[in-house]
This record gives structure tokens, sequence and C-alpha cells, in this order.
């Protein structure tokens, strides 16, 4: 349940424009769209929290250079010195990305050197102000807190009632660098890595050895299958698939499942392999969902699935034919289905 003053401000109609502006980086000033490329702060939900905060005792405590990494990779790097008594120092952050809860994409162009311009520390929270490197006018507040080699850095300006998770930063070398050697078309997190787990791999070999048998047992296939789902769910549990091909190999794994859960289990790690810029894992990513709609008797919209049907007779009902197009199923790597009633004729004729 949301807290009530959050209710109450978001029941506001410009209010909630705020929040969906805030959280997608697009304000409005003078009746004109401006594009802000603000930090998201919505990521590690259950980090810092307000019992945790350890109050700085003096400027000292927040000098020296600060990372924010996703994964291998410098997302931000702040770098503040003492100067005359005072706070100094950049944020550096590329110069495009975009950001909704915790993970983001869209990273390149650079990167942008934003300059704080203002800094002064009030019980143990060192309030900040950042400049845009790119428009002078556009500066956002921070309130900075520091644990040991840990800090977090959140908006110093929401309204009230409003709660966001602080970005945190690690103590870095003073050469840190933000990262250049983004992928254009993937979603990045915190836990990222580009190193694919090998023993997803080797379930992933074992689920298609078996169906490559030409006299497989079924009941030995089914028995199986199980054991290698409980063995993904193991990986999952630990999170330690990083990859896109990791998430796609165990969407392939809960494919071959039993229930409605394995299925739409399946459809969510398609998700995020694709989110991850295997973009292959589409098809997987619709088969998962048709094999789902029709586990709990409703009907497939993509057209992935055949069923035996009857003594020597397959099927794709139920089907709902008339949802998505072909255009549609193309961009999804899912055949026409003209080419779909063609398969069914080969099933057909199976003797």
């Amino acid at each position: 349940m949301l807290p009530d003053g959050f209710a109450r401000w978001a029941g506001n109609e410009r209010a909630r424009l705020t929040i969906q502006r805030a959280c997608s980086g697009v304000v409005e000033r003078d009746g004109e769209k401006m594009r802000r490329r603000r930090f998201s702060l919505l990521m590690l939900l259950l980090t810092l929290s307000a019992t945790d905060v350890v109050r700085a005792e003096s400027l000292k405590d927040f000098t020296g250079t600060w990372e924010m990494r996703l994964g291998e990779r410098n997302l931000f790097v702040l770098h503040l010195e003492t100067s005359n008594g005072s706070i100094a120092g950049t944020i550096e952050r590329p110069a495009k990305l975009s950001g909704t809860n915790g993970a983001y994409a869209n990273i390149g162009g650079g990167v942008r050197r934003d300059s704080i311009t203002h800094a002064e520390l009030k019980e143990g929270v060192l309030h900040l102000t950042v400049q845009n490197a790119n428009d002078p006018k556009d500066e956002d507040k921070y309130a900075m807190t520091v644990k040991g080699d840990t800090a977090s850095l959140i908006w110093d300006d929401l309204p009230p009632g409003i709660v966001v998770a602080p970005l945190i930063f690690m103590r870095g070398d003073a050469a840190a660098k933000v990262a250049t050697d983004w992928e254009p078309n993937r979603l990045y997190c915190l836990a990222d890595s580009d190193i694919p787990n090998v023993e997803m791999k080797a379930i992933f070999d074992d689920d298609q050895r078996v169906r490559m048998q030409q006299k497989a047992d079924g009941k030995d296939v089914s028995r199986t299958d199980a054991e290698r789902r409980e063995q993904v769910r193991k990986l999952l549990a630990f999170g330690a698939l990083h990859t896109g091909k990791d998430y796609e190999e165990a969407a392939v794994v809960f494919q071959h499942g039993d229930s409605p859960s394995d299925y739409l289990l399946a459809h969510t790690l398609a998700m995020i392999a694709v989110s991850k810029g295997d973009s292959t894992a589409i098809w997987i990513a619709s088969a998962t969902l048709d094999r789902f709609l029709q586990e709990i008797g409703q009907k497939q919209i993509f057209g992935t699935q055949y069923s035996p049907y009857g003594e020597h007779g397959w099927t794709q009902e139920p089907y709902d034919r008339g949802l998505i197009s072909d255009a549609l199923r193309q961009q999804l790597a899912v055949p026409s289905q003209a080419l779909q009633a063609e398969q069914l004729k080969q099933y057909q004729s199976q003797k």
C-alpha cells in the first residue's frame, strides 16, 4: 500500500504527470518540452534505509572519487574535493541515457561532465546543486550521505511524501572514468555481467540433447525436464544468470515445463533476454505466452503452438487469429498465418 501522503499527492493530475516526467527524464518548462538527462533514482529499494545512514562529521568524509557501477562498467563518477573550506567537484555521466526503475538503456553519446555549483553540509548531509554542462539553466539538487566507503545520492527537491531509492556509490580510484563501451540495444542493471553462465549452457545443451534422440522415452524426458527446471531455479535464486543468452536458454527450459507458472516464468525470462540485447529471443517470448494462454484455457494469439488432436490429427486451437496481424508476427519472428497453415498440413500428413 502506498503512503497516504503519496496517494494524496499523486491524486492530483498535474502531480501525477510530474512523477512520470521525473522518472522518464522529460519535464516541461514554459510550455516547451526539454530533455533532462537525470539520474534514475528508482533502484536498490532495500539499500541504505534511514536507520542505516551515518552522519558525516566534516567535509573530508565526502571528498574523493565515487563510482556508481552497472556490473563492470562505471555509469556515474563523482569527484569531490575541498577548496577554501568548501566542496567543489564534478559528476561525469554518459551524455545520453534513459532510466526506468533502476535499469538503464540507450546509453552513449560520449561523456558529459556536470559541475557542482553549490555544496552545503547540514547535520551530516551534504546538499549538492549540479548544473547540466549543456544547459546552465538546468540544475538538479541532491542530498548525499556516507557510510564508510559507501555513499548514497538522492534527489533533494522531491515533493513531500514521495519515496525513491538512492543511487549507491562506492569509493573508487581517482583515475576512474565513465565507461563508453555500452551496447545500444541493451538494458543494464546493477548486477550486469558480460560473462555467460557455463552451468546454464550445460543445462540447455542437455535439454536439447534428450529431444534429439530418435527413441526418447517420454516419461524419462519429463523426469529430466523437472530436474533441469530445478537446477535453473537455483541459478535464478542466486542471481547467477547475466547475459541475454543465459536468459533465453533458461526460457527454453521452462517452456518445456508442465504448468502455467512454468510457461509464465519462461515468458518473463524471454523478455529479460530481449532486454539484454538477445533479439532472437523475441520468438521464445511469443511462444511462451501462447503456451501459457492455452494452458489456462485461453486462445493463443501468435500461432506458435501445434498440438496432437485425436488419433492422428494436429491443431492450433484454441487460436485467436484476428488479434495479431502478420505484420506484427514478422516483427516477432513468428511465421505468417499462411506459413502456419502449411506447417499444420505437414504435421497432419505425418503417419
